[in-house]
């Protein structure tokens, strides 16, 4: 039997992760302790997790037909993989940071002003740390000038080198951890976000590519039932119209007249935004629904 094989990231973004292919309907299970394979309901889906760094090189090779990680490290490894779905959580800014003491900002020319302060201290070339090797390097290339630097490798807690390196190039969510350790962040260079990739020959493989497609479908419903909810209510049939002037909705709702009741009426159900919800509710009773439910959607197709 034929299987899809999917890289799976460990670290911040499995929670959000594991979430997200549970409503879709995945049902994931790890298998043990100490077990790097994840079972799911789906038995032609196989699935094991990776450290994000890795996954893009290892789908860009085969290894995996799908692999969820974040954007930077798919630009980090120059990974030749196709992105199927931007699944926007685990945002973070990859950016370039010096010391506080440089009081540097971001500006134009922040770049300028920070080989002054290198030159101002007598260094003949910049000491830069990061993870992102490949990302740095080429930061480095574009705004020094051909001003030497020198990268050095870190693993994980680029911010304790203050007082080591001139540069660090990190990720951040809210800046905090660099600040409190010192540093400024002077330069953004892209934001990144968990992305969905597949391998480019896994796309041209017929039963691989349907797999993909339906994989695809269930993960969209899912991102998108998030923001979502359901409503449903029993609308007089004198109410209806001025009902369905205020309903916001995907389409048009669903509507269906009422059996055995005294005064003509209808069911009616639409998908609403969350946030809609609490003046919809209140402006659908006043105008005579009843029987108002609210109901949680798992997956939301178009």
């Amino acid at each position: 039997m034929p299987v899809l094989k999917v890289a799976l990231p460990k670290g911040h973004l499995w929670d959000n992760v594991k979430t997200l292919l549970n409503q879709a309907g995945y049902e994931l299970k790890i298998l043990s302790e100490r077990s790097y394979l994840v079972g799911c309901n789906d038995p032609e889906i196989e699935m094991r997790i990776h450290r994000a760094q890795n996954i893009s090189p290892l789908v860009e090779e085969g290894k995996y037909d799908l692999g969820i990680t974040g954007w930077d490290w798919v630009v980090e490894c120059k990974a030749d993989v196709e992105e199927l779905l931007n699944l926007e959580f685990g945002k973070v800014e990859v950016v370039a940071a010096a010391p506080q003491t440089y009081k540097l900002q971001p500006s134009p020319n922040v770049f300028e002003e920070f080989l002054k302060k290198i030159k101002s201290e007598g260094k003949n070339r910049v000491i830069v740390a990061s993870e992102y090797e490949n990302i740095a390097k080429t930061l480095c290339e574009e705004k020094f000038g051909g001003f030497p630097f020198k990268l050095i490798r870190s693993y994980g807690a680029t911010e304790t080198f203050i007082g080591v390196a001139d540069l660090i190039v990190d990720c951040a969510e809210t800046g905090t951890s660099l600040r409190e350790n010192g540093w400024q962040v002077i330069h953004k260079i892209f934001d990144s976000t968990a992305r969905l990739i597949a391998n480019k020959q896994s796309l041209k493989d017929p039963w691989k590519k349907d797999k993909i497609e339906g994989f695809v479908t269930l993960l969209q419903g899912a991102r998108e039932a998030e923001s979502l909810k359901l409503i449903k209510m029993n609308v007089p049939e004198k109410a209806l119209k001025a009902v369905l002037k205020i309903l916001p909705c995907m389409k048009s709702p669903t509507i269906s007249r009422l059996a055995m009741e005294e005064e003509p009426g209808y069911a009616v159900e639409v998908a609403v935004k969350k946030e809609q919800i609490v003046w919809l509710i209140p402006a659908l009773k006043k105008l005579g629904a009843s029987d108002i439910l609210e109901v949680d959607i798992r997956k939301a197709v178009r």
